[in-house]
């Protein structure tokens, strides 16, 4: 990712100085670094520095918003079912301009707790209930000072029609005073405001009522301790076995191998833990007949 937003080598972009200040090339590593010396105070950049490589990866998400309709990507929005929790790591909003132009899914609502004060009537609602959580932040969550206390920040939510094409129509709700996207850099020490945390515990919550997990193109690397935490929760409840989880990306087998060790014990079969070894545009069709099967399990 470092690469895709700086270049083959350092420049003077807020990314690019971070880069040639530690010569890492991983860029988790790097911000790891750069965190770290931040929090012991050893870095010679400031948080102001660390917010401006946040909105240099907020920016450059914003190419690939939703633009146009993609054929094969149709079927998601009969694969997702109303009352669906989506948990997104994505930056970027190509999932919800699709949902939106799809009459799927809106913003009034439909990213949980994380709201535009001014959303009114005039904006169509949520209406299959399809809530999306986005808990590393997204490029159209937009960071608030309060104005009796500029020290602590609120996350809203800005709606125009270059993130959503239906809902955002001939509009753009921003939030006053902007302070720029919320993301949250991909490092080893995230730091979350509150709002993301709310989002954080209601995942967990919304994963241990389920009844299927559906993971794309996410490996769960051990690593990713809040994501095992995630899969924990589903499966941390009395239904336990009539509950499935399905991986859809290239190397699903190796994924559901590392769950099946975690757990130790022999509780996955093929019926409950499906790996289907394609990216989302083959394997969509296949993910469809999975979920299908386990409507009439």
């Amino acid at each position: 990712m470092l690469s895709q937003v700086v270049g083959p080598q350092p420049d003077d972009s807020p990314l690019g100085q971070v880069w040639s200040e530690y010569e890492l090339s991983n860029i988790e590593t790097l911000l790891t670094r750069f965190d770290l010396d931040l929090l012991t105070g050893k870095s010679r950049f400031g948080e102001d520095h660390r917010n401006a490589v946040n909105k240099q990866l907020a920016d450059f998400v914003a190419r690939f918003r939703f633009k146009q309709d993609i054929q094969w990507l149709q079927p998601l929005t009969r694969i997702i079912s109303d009352n669906d929790v989506i948990i997104s790591l994505n930056y970027d909003c190509f999932l919800e301009g699709f949902l939106d132009f799809h009459e799927a899914w809106s913003p009034k609502g439909g990213y949980h707790i994380i709201e535009n004060p001014l959303c009114d009537g005039s904006l169509p609602g949520n209406q299959r209930n399809i809530r999306i959580l986005k808990i590393h932040g997204s490029e159209s969550f937009r960071r608030s000072a309060f104005l009796d206390k500029p020290e602590s920040q609120t996350i809203g939510l800005r709606i125009n029609e270059a993130l959503f094409p239906r809902s955002g129509k001939n509009i753009d709700f921003g939030c006053k005073p902007d302070a720029g996207a919320y993301v949250i850099a991909p490092s080893f020490t995230k730091q979350f405001n509150l709002e993301l945390e709310y989002l954080l515990l209601d995942a967990t919550r919304f994963a241990r009522a389920a009844r299927n997990l559906v993971i794309i193109g996410c490996g769960l690397r051990r690593e990713d301790s809040y994501l095992w935490l995630v899969l924990i929760s589903f499966m941390h409840n009395r239904r336990w076995k009539k509950k499935r989880t399905v991986i859809v990306r290239p190397h699903a087998s190796e994924t559901t191998t590392r769950i099946e060790n975690f757990w130790g014990r022999k509780i996955f079969d093929q019926q409950n833990l499906v790996a289907i070894d394609l990216g989302l545009e083959c394997g969509i069709s296949k993910l469809g007949e999975a979920l299908r099967k386990g409507v009439d399990r």
